[in-house]
């Protein structure tokens, strides 16, 4: 299963510049996941950009969602390389779900967090 980070989602739903690519990676991806964190980042720009919802609800929906709990925030903790506590939050929900992969456009939190878990960097 891939985890895929908010910033994916936010290029394919606002129709940023990697929209495309960000569209085909997922459609090439068997198991997709998002933590209910991303779904809060995600629904944060939707109602900010008042975007019709109903096909973001749609969207949000073709992914499994993992929680965040309590041991994600302590390997979060443990793990913080400085700057986006975001990231190892969304990194510990992949690795403690037993994801094999995370998706993501970030550059810094690939090479932050490459040995916890295989990123894609999409390009």
């Amino acid at each position: 299963m891939t985890c895929v980070d908010a910033n994916v989602l936010l290029e394919v739903i606002q129709k940023r510049v990697r929209a495309e690519v960000c569209s085909q990676f997922l459609s090439n991806a068997e198991e997709k996941a998002i933590s209910t964190l991303t779904l809060d980042l995600v629904m944060y720009f939707v109602e900010r950009d008042k975007l019709p919802w109903e096909p973001v609800k749609d969207f949000l929906e073709s992914f499994n969602w993992l929680p965040i709990v309590d041991a994600d925030a302590q390997w979060a903790f443990t793990n913080f390389k400085g700057d986006d506590f975001e990231d190892a939050l969304q990194v510990a929900c992949a690795v403690r779900e037993g994801c094999n992969s995370f998706a993501t456009l970030d550059e810094p939190l690939s090479k932050k967090y490459g040995q916890a878990i295989t990123i894609n960097l999409i390009h």
